[in-house]
């Protein structure tokens, strides 16, 4: 990349199409966040100055190597996109940690996307940034979430206690609309329960204090066994769910299947709740690079594209929700989960004129380790 010598910085600058070397070297210059562009074998090519400043290595020390063995964090294995059509070829939006020149992590979020002409793979583009200030602050947030949930179950449980002791006649009998009134009441009080557990269980599963029971699990046999309990509601909006496994010896994968149970029971029910009637959820299970993908599509309005980066943060409410009930925390439980497998999850909209959210997860599978 050239300089920017005082001769140079002399001339007038001439941002136009017949100066497109100057321009590039502008805006990578100046690109308010960090920038890697790879090439096909996943050398780097190019690596601006506020990656420089994110990780402590110059552009001078880091071009030419390959990706993957200085910015751990980032996905650069392209031989994991080369096998899957043009249409699945898409942006990832994740979080990571980069290794500072000094050895230290940064945690850093991020978007990837491989560079393609002619139906091929030539490179890849990630941008990235550090959110080591954002992470404390949630940590913060979530150090005082946890200490209110925790708060809140006492009286939680001497309501219901209390409530319950109301329904079964305890203070004198009951006429129908006052037991529909007490029936309405402890829904409402076990969905707050819920909340306050799944809420609890991320904090604990990020802490590391609930430890997985992982074996060896054939994803296709573990969704067979879950749709059976998703029909019935997926039937009153006369939803069908269809499942597609792309060969028939998908590989293994080592899951603790009642943590995983409850990130497909989350997305399904997602996707039957934001599904219209009459229409189809489709399930793909399919083996990519070093992982098996599964993917499940809802035909529903998908997801504006603010709301994308931030879907899986506790307590987010995309502007789609509408009336659906809800409280923004079945999809942080999902990420939570899914991270702690060692894989990855992420959404995306189907391409118009098809509607809908796409949401996948990547898990190693044990041929792989």
């Amino acid at each position: 990349m050239p300089s920017n010598t005082p001769e140079k910085c002399k001339k007038s600058l001439n941002i136009d199409l017949a100066n497109k070397d100057e321009l590039f070297d502008l805006i990578v210059n100046n690109f308010p966040i960090g920038l890697v562009i790879l090439d096909e074998d996943e050398r780097i090519l190019e690596f601006n100055p506020t990656a420089e400043q994110i990780t402590g290595f110059t552009r001078e020390e880091i071009q030419g190597q390959k990706c993957h063995e200085v910015l751990v964090g980032i996905p650069c294995r392209l031989s994991e996109f080369k096998d899957l059509p043009p249409k699945d070829r898409v942006l990832i939006h994740s979080e990571g940690t980069i290794h500072h020149k000094d050895g230290h992590e940064i945690p850093v979020r991020y978007t990837a996307a491989p560079l393609i002409t002619c139906n091929k793979i030539k490179g890849a583009i990630a941008v990235f940034r550090d959110v080591s200030k954002e992470k404390q602050l949630e940590q913060h947030r979530r150090v005082l979430i946890s200490m209110f949930a925790h708060d809140l179950k006492g009286p939680l449980a001497v309501a219901g206690g209390l409530l319950n002791r109301l329904k079964s006649e305890k203070a004198g009998p009951l006429n129908d609309k006052q037991r529909s009134y007490l029936d309405a009441v402890l829904k409402e009080v076990g969905r707050v329960d819920k909340y306050i557990r799944s809420f609890l269980d991320i904090v604990r599963m990020e802490a590391g204090q609930i430890t997985l029971s992982k074996e060896p699990c054939d994803l296709k046999t573990l969704i067979h066994d879950i749709l059976s309990s998703v029909q019935i509601k997926a039937s009153q909006k006369d939803i069908r769910i269809r499942l597609e496994v792309s060969s028939k010896h998908i590989p293994l994968v080592e899951l603790d299947k009642t943590q995983f149970q409850r990130v497909i029971l989350n997305l399904l029910d997602n996707a039957i709740k934001y599904s219209p009637e009459s229409s189809t959820i489709n399930i793909n299970i399919k083996e990519t690079g070093h992982n098996v993908v599964l993917t499940i599509e809802d035909s529903g309005p998908g997801i504006m594209e603010e709301d994308l980066p931030y879907i899986f943060d506790p307590f987010y409410r995309a502007n789609y929700s509408g009336d659906v009930e809800g409280c923004g925390i079945g999809l942080a439980v999902v990420k939570t989960i899914v991270e702690a497998h060692g894989g990855k999850v992420w959404v995306q909209n189907k391409k118009p004129p098809e509607h809908g959210a796409v949401f996948s997860i990547s898990i190693p599978k044990i041929a792989a380790r």
